[in-house]
């Protein structure tokens, strides 16, 4: 028990480090304009909205503003805070099941070192120069199109493969309406990532074809087709609706001419490479991964699909944005999956054993305590951009309603977020028009107990 009790201290400050940073979580970006549409004119409107201006991935919409509901009027922020929380349990429950998935364990079989490294994984989003806690975390809209699917995904795995070992018929017919819909979720979700997964799921299909004909890989193979079934409605959805031709003419570069194009796919390059190869949790899971020893019996098959869907899920990321446009906060699934894609990476070595062996002389205690130290300073780093953040939105909100209901023009209070040293980071209200814009107009709608606060 000694030897053990300093790991239950590290797993509940992890928690209470998840705990504490959902409570900073407050509006931004996309936020002002749920929020206006959502208070002025209702939840029908709002995704009517959403289909019509930015394109037929509502779900993550809907289940967003259900969320968010309880907080239109600056009163409380428990929705904001309930949905951070929620996106935390994805991920931490994405990693569970990913380790246990690809060593071929069963849930219950779970050990305290399996939840350490996915509690340690999902505080692990910081890269040097994008704020990627704040993406996963704080930013729920985006988390939703681009976190949220991944995560749904990866637990649609185990669940199909779960109940294709179910004897029930039943239950395993009952599952497919399950697994359709799941689907659905996950097609319905950014564009890069519902693509990088239907292709996921292709191959895996093409592969099972391959595969011995028992009984419960027929399953297998059915629950498969019928997830894919669901992520392919998901997407036409999407491609369907009137806002993904509307979205596309004001942001798009398809008409701008092959070399415009060109430009924008070296742009969109040069940032998710450069997230990639930076991000020092890359650097964190090859030094760790020869001291885990169940990394030894991962999953060959498994561990090929894990790699190949994150190949698959950069290429889409990259051409998603060609033709868009590259931010900070469309990269959080594939942060998500470097974890995992490094533990993995030893597979493709025709002698893991060897290679594990071989990692594990050569591995310098010097290194890892320098990456790991890393990796704590931006956590830590963002932890605290994320906290100021928070402070000065709920004092700028004062001045700014003020300002607002007394028709009065000066400059709106923005709380930015700025991420030292390099100066990046998130803007606000006092920097783009159509925040100050959606701002305004939600400050109108909410009333303050206090009607004399203003005077």
């Amino acid at each position: 028990m000694k030897k053990t009790s300093p790991k239950y201290f590290l797993v509940l400050l992890l928690i209470g480090i998840h705990i504490w940073q959902a409570s900073l979580v407050r509006p931004v970006a996309d936020d002002y304009t749920l929020l206006r549409i959502y208070t002025q004119e209702g939840f029908v409107p709002f995704v009517s909205y959403i289909w019509n201006n930015f394109g037929g991935n509502v779900t993550p919409a809907i289940i967003r503003a259900l969320y968010l509901s309880v907080s239109l009027d600056s009163s409380n922020w428990y929705g904001f805070i309930t949905f951070s929380i929620t996106t935390s349990l994805l991920v931490v429950m994405s990693y569970l099941v990913l380790i246990t998935w690809l060593t071929n364990r069963g849930m219950r079989q779970i050990t305290l070192n399996d939840l350490l490294v996915s509690l340690l994984a999902s505080l692990a989003f910081e890269g040097f120069f994008t704020p990627g806690l704040s993406s996963a975390y704080l930013f729920g809209a985006a988390a939703g199109v681009h976190l949220w699917p991944i995560c749904i995904f990866l637990i649609s795995l185990k669940l199909i493969e779960t109940s294709s070992r179910s004897e029930s018929r039943i239950y395993f017919v009952g599952s497919l309406c399950g697994f359709i819909f799941l689907g659905f979720l996950v097609g319905n979700s950014g564009l890069a990532e519902s693509s990088a997964i239907f292709m996921a799921l292709i191959a895996l299909t093409v592969g099972l074809q391959f595969s011995r004909k028992s009984n419960n890989f027929s399953r297998f193979r059915l629950a498969i087709i019928t997830h894919l079934l669901g992520v392919t409605i998901g997407i036409a959805t999407i491609l369907l609706a009137p806002g993904f031709t509307n979205r596309n003419s004001r942001l798009g570069k398809i008409d701008e001419g092959a070399i415009s194009l060109a430009r924008s796919f070296r742009s969109a390059l040069v940032s998710f490479s450069g997230e990639v190869l930076s991000h020092p949790v890359w650097l964190f899971g090859i030094l760790v991964v020869p001291f885990f020893t169940y990394l030894n019996k991962i999953d060959k098959s498994k561990a090929r699909l894990v790699l190949i869907f994150f190949a698959i899920n950069f290429v889409m990321l990259i051409l998603g944005s060609t033709f868009g446009y590259a931010a900070w906060h469309q990269s959080s699934g594939l942060i998500l999956l470097l974890t995992p894609a490094s533990f993995c990476l030893p597979i493709l070595f025709n002698n893991t054993q060897k290679f594990l062996k071989h990692l594990r002389s050569t591995n310098n205690p010097f290194a890892l305590t320098v990456v790991a130290l890393t990796l704590a300073i931006l956590l830590i780093r963002g932890l605290v951009v994320q906290e100021n953040r928070s402070s000065q939105w709920d004092s700028s909100l004062m001045q700014n309603y003020c300002f607002t209901i007394e028709s009065k023009e000066p400059p709106l209070l923005g709380a930015e977020i700025r991420y030292w040293p390099i100066g990046l980071g998130i803007e606000d209200v006092n920097r783009w028009d159509w925040m100050a814009q959606e701002y305004k107009s939600w400050l109108r709608t909410i009333k303050l107990e206090d009607p004399q606060i203003c005077e």
